[in-house]
């Protein structure tokens, strides 16, 4: 049991150190994607287009590759308080991504929450800051709140039922955001950190059930179940 512990230990810690910056980057990708819709409808409404300009330069540079220079224009814009609703929510997200890939947690998770409680009902941006939260409470190893905002994650935004008949007939529901899977493979690990065992065995079944098409997870979930 203690090697078995010990494994499960080594896996959470590889794994996130591992794919941490990769899901940090689908974080960013995700964004990018949100920003070009959003934008062009925003520029219907002048005030919208007006948020949306400010943060033009900062967006500008993060596509350049530019990171530090981006993050430093993102929070002159917040700090100077020109920028409010989700335009606020999205520069919040692009600083605290580029906080979170350098190790920076402790100011990354500030960030993400002010993104958060700008992100509206926008899916996109608030889903995305959620996992981004929860990932830093994991880092930091605060399990117990990790727990709690990917419960919130899955419960939101898990739409998806397992049901084989409906998914056949292309009448099972779409998840609303699209890292559910991985959201529920980190919850698994992180029941295990917790010593919920069958908290961890449940959500790995849950994993087979609905994401059995997810390979790379799923393959993760019937492994964990076998050790």
């Amino acid at each position: 049991m203690a090697n078995e512990s010990n494994n499960n230990t080594n896996e959470i810690k590889d794994f996130f150190v591992a794919h941490g910056s990769k899901l940090v980057a689908v974080v960013i990708a995700i964004i990018v994607i949100v920003v070009g819709v959003v934008q062009y409808r925003d520029h219907q409404k002048v005030a919208a287009a007006e948020q949306a300009e400010l943060l033009g330069p900062g967006m500008a540079l993060m596509y350049a590759g530019e990171k530090e220079k981006a993050l430093a224009e993102f929070e002159s814009k917040m700090n100077e308080g020109k920028l409010d609703g989700l335009a606020l929510a999205k520069a919040a997200l692009y600083a605290a991504n580029i906080k979170f890939e350098a190790g920076d947690f402790d100011a990354a998770a500030p960030l993400f929450q002010k993104s958060l409680d700008n992100a509206g009902s926008v899916v996109l941006v608030r889903s995305a800051a959620m996992h981004g939260l929860a990932s830093v409470k994991i880092e930091k190893g605060d399990y117990s709140a990790a727990a709690g905002l990917l419960e919130k994650y899955i419960g939101e935004f898990a739409k998806r039922t397992g049901d084989k008949e409906d998914r056949y007939q292309k009448d099972e529901p779409m998840d609303e955001a699209p890292m559910v899977a991985d959201a529920m493979w980190k919850l698994t690990l992180v029941y295990q950190q917790l010593g919920a065992a069958d908290k961890a065995k449940a959500t790995a079944e849950r994993i087979l059930v609905v994401y059995g098409d997810n390979q790379a997870i799923a393959d993760k979930a019937k492994k964990f179940l076998a050790e």
